[in-house]
């Protein structure tokens, strides 16, 4: 198997119209980690947050990281089935963390935090990006 297999892609629109869904709903998830953005408390509220849960330090820097980059090299297509099994990786984390809420998001703000039927969504998007690629409108189509 050749390494530049890696950023072959699926010639099909839906695949990169997924792809670019994908990075817009992570983006600003990353972007509240790293940057303080959409109401989020920046690298340090971010470890702060997350020591209290308990995560390791360095399971925070790789989310961090993770979520900010990963969310940007997928909607620019570039290395995007790395980016998005680092973002599977992240999301089944959140998952598990969030399973003893069940299975409906908070709708209505009376459970302590989400459901995981969002992260069972995102985990299907990631998975289907993973084994199709990034589609044609990509920064991967150049490597190839």
């Amino acid at each position: 198997m050749d390494f530049l297999t890696i950023f072959t892609s699926s010639n099909d629109l839906t695949v990169t119209l997924l792809r670019i869904v994908l990075g817009l709903i992570m983006f600003p998830h990353g972007a509240q980690k790293v940057l303080g953005w959409f109401g989020g408390g920046g690298i340090k509220g971010t470890m702060h947050h997350m020591r209290a849960v308990g995560l390791p330090d360095i399971i925070s820097w790789l989310t961090i990281i993770g979520q900010f980059f990963g969310s940007i090299a997928i909607l620019l297509g570039f290395c995007t089935r790395i980016a998005g099994a680092g973002i599977f990786i992240i999301m089944t984390g959140a998952m598990i963390i969030n399973m003893p809420n069940g299975w409906l998001m908070n709708w209505t703000g009376q459970k302590k935090g989400e459901g995981i039927e969002y992260f069972i969504l995102l985990l299907a998007i990631n998975i289907f990006i993973i084994i199709k690629g990034s589609g044609p409108l990509a920064l991967d189509n150049l490597i190839n």
